[in-house]
């Protein structure tokens, strides 16, 4: 098509999307189990501004014959200017990455407890390498224990819990070295680097980048999880040594090349999808993540560090995790690991689940009384 052309195409569409939206052809979104999806013929995305992967994911939904752009609006503006966008006519759709009027939830409720440092070391401590708090430069709990003068060098990290990708971690090589890298009015969790990190050929540090799929059902209390099989190693560039406190030596964070041929992947996948395991049942059955009265679904990376003898330790989730789509990233992408997890959370004929495992389903809390979304539907 000319652009002309197409542009007079895009018009129609969008005029037909308002019209049959506004005539009670979109979703319904009141009620667990309330929503006829089954019996309508198209499916509509809005993309929202809200940021995140809200608008790749919009892409990948356009990508189904049936799916629709409905268009978004200004929704209301606050104090300090920022500008909050709904869809059009407030109306409800199948996906937008404004929760309040999305079918689907793109952000798990409780998501705090597993991005946040602190709060995960709270109810996974075996799963993690012991951890120590700083809060506005002061010790909560037990301090580390002082290392002797004739003790082994190995990297203390001082991380910001709220924090992901590396950007706040800064290292010193004692434990009584690490108030000094705590600014006020920061909370911060302290480790010791593990003992004999397992290298890569090279002796350069790395650690493992695992994909899961978190899924909360529209009922509101069933969890599923699904990991994926074939995640990255994040490698250093240069080789590891424990006298080294660099960030290009201690602190690996871009994803350097794909895992499944790493020659111990076989033995770590079922450690580390265990590992996942045990925190969403854990988080689920402790109220953490919290369930919703229509289905919600994360991408959430886990960052795991491997010793010698093949013990894995979890370090951290990254909510917002890197993705690569085909447009920008032809040979290495994660396009298979989206449109597999959309197919789980929202399936048609055309889709498969790519890589995704299933590990487990577990029971939560039934949801409480949302007063958020209640003072957001009175705007």
């Amino acid at each position: 098509l000319f652009p002309s052309e197409k542009s007079n195409q895009e018009m129609v569409l969008l005029r037909e999307a308002i019209e049959d939206v506004s005539s009670g052809g979109g979703p319904n979104l009141q009620g667990s189990g309330a929503d006829s999806s089954k019996e309508r013929r198209l499916f509509y995305v809005s993309d929202c501004h809200v940021g995140g992967h809200g608008q790749r994911f919009c892409s990948y939904l356009l990508k189904r014959p049936n799916w629709r752009v409905y268009p978004s609006e200004k929704w209301f503006e606050d104090k300090s200017g920022q500008v909050s966008y709904c869809p059009l006519g407030r109306r409800g759709v199948d996906f937008t990455d404004e929760t309040y009027f999305s079918r689907i939830a793109m952000h798990v409720k409780g998501r705090i407890w597993l991005e946040d440092k602190r709060k995960l070391y709270e109810f996974v401590p075996d799963l993690m390498p012991l951890t120590f708090v700083i809060v506005d430069q002061r010790w909560v709990g037990e301090p580390p224990p002082e290392e002797k003068p004739d003790d082994p060098p190995m990297p203390w990290f001082v991380k910001e819990t709220d924090r992901n990708w590396g950007t706040s971690v800064v290292c010193c090589s004692r434990p009584e070295e690490c108030m000094e890298l705590a600014k006020p009015n920061a909370v911060y969790v302290v480790q010791k680097h593990i003992r004999d990190p397992l290298l890569c050929d090279n002796g350069q540090k790395c650690h493992v980048k695992f994909y899961n799929l978190v899924y909360g059902m529209d009922d509101g209390v069933s969890w599923r999880l699904y990991t994926y099989r074939n995640g990255y190693l994040c490698i250093s560039p240069r080789p590891w040594s424990p006298t080294d406190l660099s960030k290009e030596g201690q602190v690996t964070i871009i994803r350097t090349r794909r895992i499944n041929d790493w020659a111990p992947w076989k033995e770590l996948y079922p450690k580390c999808r265990a590992s996942m395991q045990t925190v969403i049942e854990r988080a689920a059955k402790q109220g953490k993540l919290e369930g919703r009265d229509k289905k919600q679904f994360e991408i959430i990376s886990a960052d795991f560090v491997v010793t010698t003898d093949l013990e894995v330790f979890l370090l951290e989730f990254n909510t917002g995790p890197v993705l690569k789509d085909p447009e920008d990233s032809p040979d290495v992408n994660d396009a298979g690991m989206i449109n597999g997890a959309l197919h789980i959370v929202e399936p048609w004929e055309g889709g498969d689940e790519d890589q995704w495992d299933f590990v487990c389903e577990c029971k939560g809390l039934p949801p409480k009384p949302d007063p958020t979304a209640q003072m957001l539907g009175a705007l």
